[in-house]
Parts: C-alpha cells; structure tokens; sequence
C-alpha cells in the first residue's frame, strides 16, 4: 500500500533541496546528470508524427502493420542518428524524435537537413510499399530550439528516471509537428530560430519557407515548407537502381 504519511518528508525534502544549474555548450553525458544538478544549454528537438494515423491502425492485418512500423521507424532512427550531436533519439506511440545540443547554429541547420531528408524517405517508403499493398502515408516534422533547463527526475533508488526538458525546444517541435502537413501548412515546420540559422547558411532557402501566424499553436509564428533531398529525390524518381 502507497505509504503517503512517509511521502509527505519525500516532498518536504526535494522542494527544499538545492538544485546546483550549470551552463554548458553541450548536454552532458547521462553520468554527469544528478537528483541535485540540472545543466542549461541550447538544445534542438525535432519531431515526425504519422498523420491519421488511427486510420493506419485500423488495418486488420497486425503483422502487416507491425512490418510497416519498423520499416517507418528503423530508417528515420537511421537519419536522425547521422552524427554524435544527438543526445536522445526515441519513439513515442508513432512519432519518433530526436534531442540535440545546438550550440552553434550549424547544428540547427544540420536537424533541418535531417527533416528534409525524412520528408524525401516519406516519399521512397510509400513508392516501395506500394507494391506491397501498403497505403501511403503522409507525416508532419517539428523542429523547435531554445536555451532550456535539463534535469534528471524519478525516484531515488528505484532505477526509474528520465530527463526532463523545461524550456521552448520540445514544446514547438511537438507542437508544430502536430500542425505540419495539416490544413495549409507543409510537412515541415519549424520555429523562427531554426528559420533564422537556416536562412544565415542557405539563403536560397528563403524561397522555400513560408511564414504563418497560427493562435492555436505555439509558437503562435513559424515557418513551413515542403522541401526535399535533391539526390536523394532524383534517386527515387530514376528508380532506386543500386549501380
């Protein structure tokens, strides 16, 4: 039975501990992280979420759609994990994400080019598929930066923890994968920030980002497109032929 008596002193002792906050360049490794530290560093989230997915899930066939779920995830876990930036890639019911120091612009640049390469793998997963007798599938991808506060949280002892992100980075690109590809946005939508580093780098790019104001979602300001990997793009149009 929940001991709450004894639980009363467990909250009394956290809310009135010390919590020593560093700034750092980079998330620390997962030893550095305490029930007494928490670290604040610039950190990018991007997210891609299946759209209408409880349609997908309808399927009758369980092992079918259980294969089509690990073709899906299996590659954008591969494209997400490209360099030692990343920090936390995971999956979530069917949205699959990643976490990443973002000191420097490049690396928000660097997640923007990841989005563009899944936006392209969409398009290869659906054309294979097809021939299999899949439904293609359409999904939405968040990218979202901020100077958030990192903690580790969970029970001491109990071997249950997990970090928490306070902070903009996780909240936009969650919230504006559930936005992309719906009503008139692109697949790809991102915050002001990631847009402002992009454009820094490729400002050809301007041409492909469209502005919107959007209440119902914060941030309430962002950009989408619909941009895509060339090679990898004409690759898929001349047939995925392996030369």
């Amino acid at each position: 039975m929940y001991n709450y008596k004894n639980s009363k002193q467990n909250i009394i002792n956290i809310l009135t501990s010390k919590t020593k906050i560093e700034e750092k360049d980079e998330i620390p490794h997962e030893n550095e992280f305490t029930y007494e530290n928490g670290v604040r560093c610039w950190t990018t989230a991007i997210f891609i979420d299946i759209r209408d997915s409880s349609t997908l899930f309808t399927e009758s066939n369980k092992d079918k759609l259980a294969r089509f779920m690990r073709a899906f995830t299996s590659e954008i876990i591969t494209i997400l994990s490209q360099d030692d930036k990343h920090y936390q890639i995971g999956i979530r019911g069917d949205c699959v994400y990643g976490i990443y120091s973002s000191h420097y612009k490049k690396d928000d640049v660097r997640v923007f080019d990841y989005a563009c390469d899944i936006n392209t793998y969409i398009k290869m997963l659906n054309k294979i598929s097809s021939t299999y007798g899949y439904k293609s599938i359409s999904v939405g991808i968040g990218i979202g930066s901020g100077h958030d506060l990192i903690i580790k949280a969970g029970r001491a002892g109990s071997g249950i923890n997990d970090k928490i992100y306070i902070g903009d980075a996780l909240v936009y690109a969650s919230n504006l994968c559930s936005i992309a590809n719906t009503r008139q946005y692109n697949p790809i939508a991102i915050d002001k920030l990631i847009y402002a580093n992009v454009i820094e780098e490729h400002p050809k790019y301007k041409q492909w980002l469209h502005f919107s104001r959007d209440y119902s979602c914060k941030p309430n300001e962002f950009y989408h497109c619909n941009m895509i990997t060339s090679d990898f793009n004409e690759w898929i149009n001349g047939g995925m032929k392996n030369v």
